[in-house]
């Protein structure tokens, strides 16, 4: 029961995803994550990932700091309603700020636990 618990939960490492900023990052996979029951990430989790795929501008470290913006894996909320999205995504960040200056796509509400500065990208 405990394995079919954990399969429920989001993203697990070597997850791909793909960066939804303008950073010049097309697709990153997860190699660290944070430090939660069963090893696995949800919308609004610090993780680090590994620049996969890149355009021919990026100039950035290959191992950057992201948070985790959008999972296929619909995630509960306080109020009881559900929320899920087309594909797995990660926002780039550096010093506790988004590195890019555009966000494409939605952004959840959860986000902004877990990094404020983010939050003037939710409506």
């Amino acid at each position: 029961m405990l394995a079919l618990s954990a399969l429920r939960l989001g993203l697990w490492k070597q997850s791909i995803v793909r960066c939804t900023d303008n950073t010049g990052i097309i697709k990153a996979v997860i190699i660290g994550l944070g430090k939660n029951k069963w090893g696995t990430g949800k919308i609004g989790d610090r993780v680090r990932v590994s620049v996969r795929d890149k355009h021919d501008w990026y100039k950035g470290e290959q191992t950057p700091k992201a948070i985790i913006a959008r999972t296929r894996k619909e995630s509960n909320r306080k109020d009881g309603s559900y929320i899920k999205f087309d594909d797995n995504s990660v926002v780039v960040i550096a010093k506790n700020k988004a590195k890019g200056t555009k966000i494409k796509g939605p952004l959840s509400y959860e986000v902004q636990n877990n990094c404020k500065a983010l939050a003037r990208w939710i409506f």
